[in-house]
Order: C-alpha cells, then structure tokens, then sequence
C-alpha cells in the first residue's frame, strides 16, 4: 500500500505536468543514436505492454512482473530523457555506458537554469538532500493508509523515500561506516551538496528493484494479486504519461532527418 500510495502520488502530478524547452545553441546532433535510442524504447515498451496484457488476463502475472516492472519502465524513460537532453544541447552522456547519473545531473542542471521545465513547481524543483532531511515527519503507518496518495504530505515522503534509496547506494557504494566520525562527515557532507528530483521516481525504483532489493514488494504478507496488479496498472499509467510528454517534447525538438 505504501509504494501503491507513492506511485499513484506520483501519477497525480505528472498528469497535470507538461515538459517544455528550448534547444541552446547549434548542438551537433547524432542521428545514428537518437535512432538507437529510439528503436530500444520501441523494443522496451512493446515488452512492457505485454506484461500489462498479462496481468490484465491473469492477475498471478502481475506478481511476477512487479518486481522488474520498474526496471523495464526506467530504461523507456532514460532512452527518451537521453535524446532529449541531446537535442536540447548536444550532451551525449545518456548514449555512453554509466550514463544513467549524469542523465539525471544534467536534467538538474537545465532545470535550475530555466532550459527545461515540467510545468509543475512540485516536479520541477531541483531539492538538495538536507532540505529533504528537515521535511516533516508523518505519523507511523501514515503512508500505508488507502488516501495517503492524495495527501499533501505524500509528496515530501516520496521525497524521502528516493532519498533513503539515494543514500542507501552510495553508502554502498562508498563502503560508509556510520559508526566512524570519519563516514559520518563523509554522509554529512554528501546530503548538504547533493540534489534530487521528484522526477528521479523511476531511476530509483529501478536501482531498489534492480540491485539493492528485488522484493522490495512483500508478495507473502497478505497482499492479493489482485492488489499487485493495481499497482502495476498505476505505474504502467504514471510512466506512459511521462513517456507521452518526452516523445512530444522530443518531436516538438527533433529536426527533419
């Protein structure tokens, strides 16, 4: 309930957002990748469908799809969010491989500079981790009652809940021990420098489900397939509208080839 809360959260705000910007300067385009990037979305989308089509017939799919849905979402968003970055100033750094950070770095930065907007000021505002630390705590189990989503303080726990899993790779990542002075300087320092964006849902559902916890959703505690498949339905939905505005803006951008 609480993730479902999350996503359809989520979902609210990206169906009244719509992506605008401009594209700076003369960027030299590469039109080999764009296309590449182009047909892998395509490929992911058809796949992504299917599941969909699945759990629709038969809701015992949806409880095998769940876990790598995010997975299969993200990689459809991140292909168009890297040709869109392309077109607006040449950055190829979503073509490459470890492109998926710089992606969301340079999605900030066009952000906080007024090169990219997504209509909206609660997806469009780039947050610094310490600001996200000081948001207001909620009640406990607050977040798994069934009309949290549409609360106003929904929106600062999945906040919180992306920066949690922010937070728990780079730990990983960097081997912190919190127990020493040293890592928790380290940790300090991190969340007062590094930022974060709502619009950042899918990448970190995708590194939960992906690397640090595949059953992130608990399938033996009493959650009906049916309740499985509603979540799925409500991420399926959350990321075709995202999709459907880049590959807008991305039209909207792209030159005649």
């Amino acid at each position: 309930m609480t993730h479902l809360n999350y996503i359809k959260c989520m979902e609210r705000f990206v169906a009244s957002s719509s992506i605008s910007g401009s594209i700076v300067g003369t960027p030299t385009l590469r039109i080999a990748d764009i296309k590449r990037f182009r047909k892998l979305d395509i490929v992911t989308r058809k796949s992504i469908r299917k599941d969909i089509a699945l759990a629709r017939e038969d809701a015992a799919f949806a409880v095998i799809a769940a876990p790598w849905f995010p997975v299969k979402c993200y990689y459809s968003l991140y292909y168009l969010e890297s040709i869109l970055i392309h077109l607006i100033d040449g950055t190829i750094s979503g073509f490459g491989k470890g492109g998926h950070s710089a992606v969301r770095k340079k999605i900030y930065s066009l952000v906080a500079t007024g090169k990219l907007s997504f209509g909206v000021p609660e997806l469009s505002c780039v947050h610094v981790l310490a600001n996200i630390q000081n948001f207001p705590s909620i009640a406990p189990g607050q977040n798994a009652t069934n009309d949290f989503w549409c609360k106003a303080e929904c929106l600062n726990s999945v906040a919180k809940k992306l920066m949690e899993y922010k937070l728990h790779d780079v730990r990983m990542g960097k081997r912190w021990n919190l127990h020493t002075k040293k890592h928790r300087i380290e940790q300090s320092a991190f969340i007062s420098a590094e930022k974060l964006m709502l619009i950042d849902f899918f990448y970190w559902y995708r590194i939960k489900a992906n690397y640090r916890d595949l059953d992130y959703i608990d399938f033996e505690n009493g959650i009906t397939e049916i309740e499985v498949r509603t979540y799925i339905e409500a991420y399926y939905n959350t990321y075709t509208m995202y999709r459907s505005q880049l590959l807008r803006k991305i039209g909207m951008l792209m030159p005649s080839v």
